[in-house]
């Protein structure tokens, strides 16, 4: 069997549902949740300017989090809010610092309530440039006012990381 490992940020605990959600899925211990040294607003209108600036203007903010060796795995999930429909900036800062080389990607967005297509295209992008392969992506809006349908769509997910 592949090995897997699930690689995200959360700022307000969606994508945090999801990660946990699909490890438990799919028995994956592998499961690293980002952080930044500098943390991000989560509350108010400073959550969105500092996000959206630093997402649009490219910003890859410090990692807190000790970066995983992917050499072990040949599956990497990738999960992200979409901000200002881009991935997140600390998304973008774990792209940056790894290799992708020879590895199957599955890319996850939520959004608020816009669309993530271009947030899914970008890590796409960047993963590819990288020698990785993309293999399936899913988003969701809303994602914890609609956990069922949320968890039906992790089920379809699911059969593709496997």
């Amino acid at each position: 069997m592949s090995q897997t490992i699930i690689v995200y940020y959360s700022l307000e605990g969606n994508i945090d549902f999801v990660a946990k959600t699909l490890a438990e899925k799919i028995s994956c211990s592998n499961v690293v949740r980002l952080e930044t040294v500098k943390a991000y607003p989560t509350k108010g209108l400073f959550k969105f300017l500092h996000g959206g600036k630093d997402a649009i203007k490219g910003f890859k903010p410090e990692l807190k989090t000790e970066l995983p060796d992917l050499s072990k795995f040949d599956n990497i999930v990738i999960a992200t809010p979409v901000w200002a429909s881009r991935p997140s900036a600390p998304i973008s800062s774990f792209i940056e610092k790894c290799d992708f080389t020879g590895k199957k990607v599955f890319i996850i967005a939520s959004s608020a309530g816009g669309s993530a297509e271009s947030t899914i295209e970008a890590i796409n992008n960047e993963v590819t440039k990288k020698g990785a392969t993309v293999v399936a992506s899913v988003s969701f809006v809303n994602l914890l006012k609609q956990q069922d349908k949320v968890k039906s769509g992790i089920d379809e997910f699911v059969s593709k990381v496997n």
